[in-house]
């Protein structure tokens, strides 16, 4: 039996096809896998890997059978296919925090009549959505601000979120927890303990 090593080519194909299934692996494969070979995993994986979808094993009829969907169907054309999903799609501004309406700190402070540096202790502590602008500046959406001052409960709620981002876009998207309202007008109308109990489980899919 010959015991030459693999020629170069075969290793090519070899970790060309590791490295393809590799790409296509779900995060939460690659970070066990990592953990198999003793590779660090940076903290960011770690947090992205805990927001997954936990899998769910499919539920046992009686008599201990495993019950099965009928499967994704037919293959369909491309065309066809956009005619379907136009046909069940439904458009929610709502759920885009652009839709939002985004000023600079210069307006904020001109129409809260508030000083420059009271916006920036809001900011530093917290208390307000600032979404980042190039490098050092920062746009405010006007939506969380109630009078002359952000609503209750933006800082207890950005603790749940890894960006401000981030943050924002769940705010604005109608939340069966906060009573099928947006939880950013949940809060507006007061509603600080159901927004912030939602918000701490906004990634627990359990």
């Amino acid at each position: 039996m010959s015991t030459a090593k693999p020629s170069q080519l075969t290793r090519d194909i070899l970790t060309k096809a590791i490295k393809s299934k590799v790409e296509s692996m779900p995060l939460r494969d690659l970070v066990d896998l990592a953990s198999v070979l003793k590779i660090a995993v940076p903290m960011a994986a770690k947090t992205i890997r805990r927001r997954e979808p936990k899998l769910v094993a499919p539920p046992a009829a009686p008599g201990g059978r495993v019950l099965r969907g009928a499967g994704v169907g037919p293959l369909v054309s491309m065309a066809k296919g956009r005619r379907l999903l136009d046909a069940i799609t439904v458009d929610d501004e709502a759920a885009d925090w652009v839709e939002s309406e985004l000023v600079g700190a210069g307006v904020v402070v001109k129409r809260l009549a508030i000083a420059r540096g009271t916006l920036d202790n809001w900011r530093k502590a917290g208390k307000v959505v600032a979404l980042r602008k190039g490098v050092r500046n920062f746009v405010y959406p006007l939506r969380q601000f109630d009078r002359r001052r952000p609503v209750d409960g933006l800082d207890l709620v950005a603790e749940h979120f890894t960006s401000a981002e981030e943050a924002w876009e769940w705010l604005v998207v109608p939340n069966r927890m906060t009573g099928g309202k947006a939880p950013i007008d949940a809060l507006r109308a007061g509603d600080v303990k159901n927004v912030v109990s939602a918000a701490a489980v906004a990634f627990d899919y359990a």
